[in-house]
């Protein structure tokens, strides 16, 4: 019986541990595709006329700050905030590319449009993706494979003098699975999680191509 579900509890802990990895490197793949989809608004920009494309380029350059922090933020509620200002630098941005469109309707402004309408796309791409992956039901399902399968052990090496200290080795090693799942899975938040590196280092282009400007 204790063989049988240590069995259990292994497959379990993998599959479990498979869908959490597959939930972060979905983030990560979210926070590539905006970083993508940012440096694509920012070269549509430049077919803009003046003032409107340096209206246009501080609104971008506050969306790349406000997804930075989004992504920096450690909890639900600091999300929640900057996905409102990330939001509300989209519409600023879509106005500009609207009120262009309808004094100098052409297909270059519809490329501009759409390129704004991609960040909106993508932001909302990441929205979807910054939940847990694990239900409920499977963490307790977890935790009752974890919990029956010590007591088994326990009761299986109560007359086992030599056993004291080996006893430990899977409570320990269970409790570092279940914490190394609960790290991944949960987004934004823990020691492991999806750091905005490549919007960091697009921030960095731009700030490098503005100073070789000056």
């Amino acid at each position: 019986v204790l063989g049988a579900i240590l069995s259990l509890l292994g497959l379990l802990i993998g599959f479990v541990l498979s869908i959490s990895i597959n939930g972060y490197n979905d983030r990560q793949k979210t926070e590539e595709n905006e970083m993508l989809v940012i440096s694509a608004a920012f070269q549509r920009t430049q077919l803009l006329d003046s003032p409107q494309k340096e209206k246009a380029e501080k609104l971008l350059h506050e969306y790349l700050d406000a997804r930075i922090e989004f992504f920096n933020a450690d909890s639900l509620l600091e999300n929640k905030e900057w996905r409102i200002t990330s939001t509300e630098k989209q519409k600023q941005l879509w106005d500009i590319a609207v009120n262009e469109a309808r004094e100098t309707p052409n297909p270059v402004i519809s490329s501009v449009l759409a390129s704004y309408s991609d960040l909106y796309l993508s932001q909302e791409k990441t929205t979807v993706s910054w939940r847990d992956q694990i239900p409920k039901i499977v963490w307790a399902l977890l935790i009752f494979f974890a919990v029956v399968s010590n007591i088994l052990i326990g009761y299986n090496a109560r007359q086992e003098q030599k056993m004291n200290l080996m006893i430990l080795v899977l409570p320990f090693l269970m409790a570092l699975s279940l914490f190394i799942i609960s790290e991944i899975d949960v987004p934004g938040k823990g020691v492991i999680h999806v750091t905005p590196d490549d919007l960091l280092s697009l921030k960095d282009t731009l700030a490098h191509i503005a100073k070789n400007k000056n």
